[in-house]
């Protein structure tokens, strides 16, 4: 069986003149010896990409630092000490909207539950 691979047939005279064109040089110093003229500029390629490419993946990686780091002691400190009390009362109107913030929480109703008919209790 005849091996048809990417060989191309050329004349004498056109493979004297593909041998003295660059793509020729390289082919025949390819065929001689692939890893110092494929292999070893491919990895040379992709280390110098990874060098390139080294700024955006800091930016990256300072970024998503940034979002989740540590709060230190200070910054815990004043957390705790500016915190808002809470009260369910207040905070479910003011939630609703029938309270403006600015003004006082103080209200003089309660939140009471309705009695449920006997036959809308849950039966466990």
């Amino acid at each position: 069986m005849v091996y048809l691979g990417n060989h191309v047939f050329r004349g004498k005279k056109a493979q004297q003149a593909y041998d003295k064109t660059f793509a020729g040089k390289y082919q025949r110093l390819l065929q001689r010896n692939h890893f110092l003229y494929f292999g070893l500029p491919f990895m040379l390629s992709i280390v110098a990409g990874s060098i390139y490419l080294q700024n955006f993946t800091a930016v990256k990686w300072e970024k998503y630092d940034a979002k989740y780091r540590q709060l230190n002691e200070a910054e815990m400190l004043d957390m705790i000490e500016n915190k808002r009390k809470v009260d369910k009362k207040n905070d479910y109107y003011r939630l609703q909207g029938f309270v403006d913030e600015q003004k006082d929480n103080d209200f003089d109703y309660e939140m009471i539950r309705v009695k449920r008919k006997k036959e809308d209790e849950p039966v466990w």
